[in-house]
């Protein structure tokens, strides 16, 4: 390693291999047990175990079998899953996902089955948007665009970051995020299809293969793995507007989004023209209006 450095293809940070070592978690699994005539443990693989209501039971024979909590993946143990298996039920690139969605690399993550049938449902919503998109001429208005656009940049920013520290779970969890931003937006064909194509540019690290596909799908050039990886541009980054919960009477009941420098007289305006705060005076007048910028308005009636 030091001779590596001095060479110039490692860091100072890397001189020492131990001090840069990333010690990563187990895949765990439950254990499924019975026990032969001389009450010796007899260990059962995940496919030979049918779990119900009533509980956990052998396909074969319907034996009652005892379920142990997760521990790590052994061979011993028989609580290991067939990765050929789950690549034949789900393709790879979910598997990926849902190991790498569940929880910090640094941290164990347990394997089961509904965890990867969730991770394979999301996955097929994102193509099927993905061709809705591709075949959409949709219209829209340009406040609804910039809105997408400014969701994808601070989108490309939060999963370059998390990808940067080994954090995956949260670009993950930022991914799901972004998925439902692009599927309710009011934007046009256009830039959703943009903003579909930089999905699966954030994806691809993940899901390779379903990313190369909705790239082609979306009309993007060339190979996605030979295209440059998105930047966040830092105009978009910044927030002209802020989103103010109303509380009546201490409870949350509704919000309004107003320009950040928006004056307090014009919130409180916009704050009594918003339909739950009708609802609640009843055409009367509110006994309180506390307007807290950039953080909250209390209504007291």
């Amino acid at each position: 390693a030091r001779a590596m450095h001095i060479c110039g293809h490692l860091p100072a940070k890397s001189k020492e291999p131990f001090e840069a070592l990333f010690t990563q978690g187990m895949v765990t699994h439950e254990i499924y047990m019975t026990r032969d005539e001389r009450g010796r443990p007899v260990y059962h693989l995940p496919e030979e175990v049918e779990k119900t209501e009533a509980g956990a039971r052998l396909k074969a024979t319907g034996e009652a079998v005892e379920v142990i909590p997760s521990a790590k993946m052994s061979k011993s143990k028989k609580n290991v899953v067939d990765p050929e298996e789950i690549i034949a039920r789900y393709g790879a690139d979910t598997a990926r996902w849902f190991v790498l969605s569940d929880s910090p690399p640094e941290r164990d993550v347990e394997w089961t089955a509904a965890g990867a049938e969730a991770a394979h449902k999301h996955l097929a919503r994102v193509h099927r948007l993905a061709a809705e998109l591709a075949a959409s001429a949709e219209a829209g208005s340009p406040e609804a665009d910039e809105e997408l656009r400014r969701a994808m940049h601070r989108t490309i920013h939060d999963v370059t970051m998390g990808l940067e520290s080994f954090g995956f779970n949260a670009a993950i969890a930022r991914l799901y995020a972004f998925t439902n931003t692009l599927a309710r937006s009011k934007a046009g064909a256009e830039a959703k299809r943009e903003a579909a194509r930089t999905l699966a540019q954030l994806m691809a690290p993940m899901t390779p293969h379903l990313a190369e596909e909705l790239w082609q799908m979306l009309g993007g050039e060339g190979l996605i793995a030979e295209a440059p990886w998105p930047k966040a541009d830092p105009a978009m980054l910044v927030e002209d507007t802020v989103t103010l919960p109303i509380q009546i009477n201490g409870k949350r009941r509704s919000e309004i989004v107003v320009p950040k420098d928006l004056p307090r007289e014009e919130v409180e305006k916009r704050v009594l023209q918003d339909e739950a705060v009708q609802r609640a005076l009843q055409g009367g007048a509110p006994k309180k209006l506390i307007v807290v910028p950039g953080r909250i308005v209390n209504v007291v009636v």
